[in-house]
């Protein structure tokens, strides 16, 4: 469980990942008081000798859009990050994971003319009372670069009335879909897209971008209500992938990693960059919410995985893998002020108020076996608008 769970009106919501063979994404409702489960969700199809450990919600999937091969158990559909919860309407957003085996689109083709591997790789609506389906935006159909759905959503409403759902997952898009109708208003570019539709083969690389590391990872994009700007962090960095022989994926143990990405070295189960691919970058993007259209842009030298954090002075604080913390003008992208804090970034940014002051905090020391980044001791630092640092 690698996300971290909302509480809301006595409840707790939590999802269960995993990208093994065999393995299905599941969201849950717990009682806060007790951790009962009050009911479990399956985000890809339940099937009869499934575990069940709640009430299941009430869905209408099925495997109809699985169409999967022998030895090929549907599996997938992880929720890696958190959720977003709509107070005023009982609706639960959950960010569905990618369907497993990632990159072997071809074992779970689906059904020619309708939406393949569903709900992964969607944002699913619940009640979040009963855990009981009420809609879902197919954020990235037919997914065979591990592009998931990969940070929770956000609710926006704005200045020209529009109340939407805006997602960024990580196929390197920016998405707004308006919340009545389920339509889809735009999908704007946010870092490089290079040979997206090219098909992964066994025997031979294949480059594609952005990487299954890059796009949009952990941290939702933000919404500045008064420039009406949405702003996201993207990773520009691309990745290759030598598809497995689809007999090692049926005979694979149930329960085991299982990407379909053919490897000796098990770093690479997700792709690897090629030779030309070691240096990566950053972007940050700003949009219009109601057009879809950037208003500015920020290219960086490194990954910016932290989370957007706008305030009401105009500014929007942010970091890169490298360690680098930045404020920037939130209406025009302006470089105000940036420190290094000594460990890459990679979490979230929040701002609070303690004796009168306003505070800054982040976390710093992001490292990961996939990621580059300089090896370093976690801390916290803390930020006041006197310049001063603390950390703990």
């Amino acid at each position: 469980m690698p996300a971290a769970p909302i509480a809301s009106d006595g409840m707790v919501y939590v999802g269960q990942a995993g990208d093994y063979k065999g393995v299905k994404g599941r969201m849950y409702g717990l009682d806060a008081k007790t951790g009962k489960i009050v009911w479990e969700f399956y985000l890809v199809p339940y099937a009869e000798g499934d575990p069940v450990r709640g009430p299941l919600g009430k869905s209408p999937l099925t495997d109809a859009t699985w169409n999967t091969k022998p030895g090929i158990p549907i599996s997938g559909g992880a929720t890696w990050t958190s959720t977003t919860l709509d107070p005023a309407t009982g609706a639960l957003y959950v960010p569905g994971g990618n369907p497993a085996p990632d990159f072997a689109v071809g074992v779970r083709e689906g059904v020619a003319g309708e939406a393949a591997n569903l709900y992964s790789g969607s944002v699913v609506v619940l009640d979040a009372k009963t855990g009981d389906y009420r809609d879902h935006y197919d954020i990235s159909p037919d997914d065979w670069h591990d592009w998931d759905v990969s940070n929770p959503p956000i609710l926006v409403r704005s200045q020209g009335g529009k109340d939407m759902v805006v997602v960024a997952p990580k196929d390197g898009h920016v998405y707004g879909i308006d919340r009545a109708t389920g339509k889809g208003l735009y999908k704007v570019p946010a870092t490089q897209i290079a040979n997206a539709e090219a098909p992964f083969v066994v025997g031979k690389p294949v480059r594609f971008c952005p990487g299954s590391v890059g796009g949009a990872e952990w941290n939702s994009p933000a919404f500045d209500p008064s420039t009406n700007l949405i702003l996201v962090g993207e990773v520009d960095w691309c990745y290759a992938v030598t598809l497995e022989d689809t007999h090692k994926l049926e005979t694979a143990p149930m329960g085991v990693p299982w990407s379909g990405m053919s490897a000796l070295n098990p770093f690479n189960d997700f792709g690897h960059p090629l030779e030309g691919d070691k240096e990566w970058h950053g972007w940050v993007y700003a949009i219009d919410a109601d057009t879809g259209q950037w208003a500015w842009r920020a290219k960086l030298n490194y990954p910016v995985l932290s989370g957007m954090t706008p305030t009401a002075g105009g500014v929007v604080f942010f970091g890169d893998v490298d360690g680098n913390f930045y404020a920037l003008n939130a209406a025009n992208g302006e470089k105000l002020w940036n420190e290094h804090t000594g460990g890459g970034i990679g979490g979230g940014v929040i701002t609070y108020t303690a004796d009168g002051k306003q505070k800054v905090a982040v976390a710093a020391g992001f490292t990961s076996p996939m990621w580059p980044t300089k090896i370093t001791t976690a801390k916290v630092v803390v930020l006041g608008l006197d310049g001063a640092v603390t950390a703990q």
